[in-house]
């Protein structure tokens, strides 16, 4: 059983990679006792397409009214709020964001890398053939995305683990990582989205090449930044599916000091 009361990373079938209504998510996000809940699909981009990646710009319309009419209709059983799960692209999409922030209503943008880009192409770290590069590239852009200070956390920042079994300098990305989020007050994630798959990793095995990732939240942990935890829904059943438990203990036995009722 959750007994957190928010969740702010929660996607939409737009994206292309998640399914479900929006309202059944908020049904769900409520049948599992959260309090408060936010959509933060991955941020629509104007003139980039991303099929699979992220919903075409031409749906941004649709996802503002379904959000705002849905906090309305809710609005006395759950606090929703409006996002996006966004990059940073350097200052490529820096008045887009900022503009998002202060005149199109959003609530809040959350910083989430997957991709770079590189001539008007996005490009994911994980297609890089030099994996220490790919997770040096992820790691200047996650840092320059974090002192913009448009973003309210720090969505998955172990993302660069992924599968980099092989490189040599994954505490000093975690400690660059953690050091600057510490600096500017942002919060890092415990992400949900793998454990459905993979399971919570243990504190004591052998650490595998997922996330969420223990060496680096035993960095995170000396270095005393601020943690939430994000379900990173992409499928309303995944408030339900969702191993509380399991996410408890990780915390637990990590020694972690994690918000209970972060509010944005």
């Amino acid at each position: 059983m959750n007994n957190f009361e928010y969740n702010y990373h929660t996607h939409t079938s737009r994206c292309g990679h998640a399914c479900g209504l929006d309202e059944e998510y908020v049904i769900e996000a409520i049948k599992n006792g959260y309090k408060r809940m936010g959509f933060s699909d991955h941020v629509m981009l104007p003139n980039i397409s991303q099929p699979g990646m992220r919903g075409e710009f031409s749906l941004f319309d649709s996802y503002v009214n379904s959000v705002n009419r849905l906090k309305k209709k809710y609005k006395n059983q759950i606090e929703i709020k409006l996002g996006f799960e966004c990059e940073w692209y350097g200052n490529t999409f820096k008045n887009y964001y900022e503009d998002l922030l202060q005149h199109k209503g959003f609530d809040y943008l959350i910083l989430g890398q997957h991709c770079f880009l590189n001539q008007g192409r996005m490009i994911f770290y994980k297609s890089i053939a030099d994996e220490e590069k790919g997770c040096e590239l992820y790691a200047s852009d996650l840092i320059d995305g974090i002192r913009s200070g448009l973003f309210s956390y720090v969505c998955h920042p172990d993302f660069f683990i992924l599968g980099s079994e092989g490189i040599s300098n994954i505490d000093e990305i975690s400690t660059r990582i953690a050091l600057e989020a510490k600096k500017a007050n942002i919060p890092l994630e415990i992400n949900m989205g793998q454990t459905r798959r993979l399971s919570f990793p243990k504190a004591a095995s052998p650490y595998e090449p997922y996330y969420p990732y223990v060496p680096f939240w035993k960095i995170v942990k000396e270095i005393g930044n601020k943690i939430v935890v994000g379900v990173d829904a992409h499928n309303p059943s995944d408030f339900s599916r969702s191993d509380y438990l399991a996410l408890r203990k990780f915390i637990k036995d990590l020694n972690l000091k994690v918000s209970d009722d972060f509010m944005l």
